[in-house]
């Protein structure tokens, strides 16, 4: 599958995600409010690096379920983005395995949503395994195509 079948099966499971009145819990702290202010400001097809892609200042660590669902197509659209020199590899691989099974976005992807997920994992083991290898990143490649296998065959 080429980046545009893959991107347009993206877009066609997520497509009915509804944009949500708020993206984390801002009352939680200023830095939660700050990023639900980030995050309310954009659209997944205008969101980009300078918003997503500073591991130390990151909104989708903040974010509650529906804002990762509503924001997952962006996140595929940077990962897969040739011109982005890969600066958003591993931030993805870390937002695709944390907390495992017991995440508290995976649940809320729907059959085909995580069937997409599986199949952005599976496009980057083949296409992008050079710098996977490069940045140490082929553990936790492996340990998200485990748990997305399971949690694509289990919806």
């Amino acid at each position: 599958m080429n980046v545009a079948e893959l991107t347009q099966q993206v877009e066609a499971a997520f497509s009915e995600v509804p944009r949500p009145a708020r993206f984390t819990d801002r009352k939680h702290c200023c830095e939660c409010a700050e990023h639900d202010e980030t995050l309310g400001a954009f659209e997944p097809e205008t969101i980009g690096l300078e918003q997503l892609g500073k591991p130390g200042w990151d909104p989708i660590c903040f974010v509650l379920p529906a804002g990762f669902l509503y924001y997952f197509p962006a996140m595929v659209r940077l990962v897969l983005d040739p011109a982005g020199a890969d600066d958003y590899l591993e931030q993805f691989l870390f937002h695709m395995t944390y907390e495992g099974e017991e995440s508290r976005y995976f649940r809320h992807f729907s059959k085909p949503q995580r069937q997409a997920a599986l199949a952005v994992l599976r496009h980057l083991g083949a296409h992008k395994a050079a710098r996977i290898e490069e940045w140490n990143l082929a553990a936790d490649l492996d340990a998200a195509l485990a748990l997305w296998s399971k949690l694509a065959g289990a919806a």
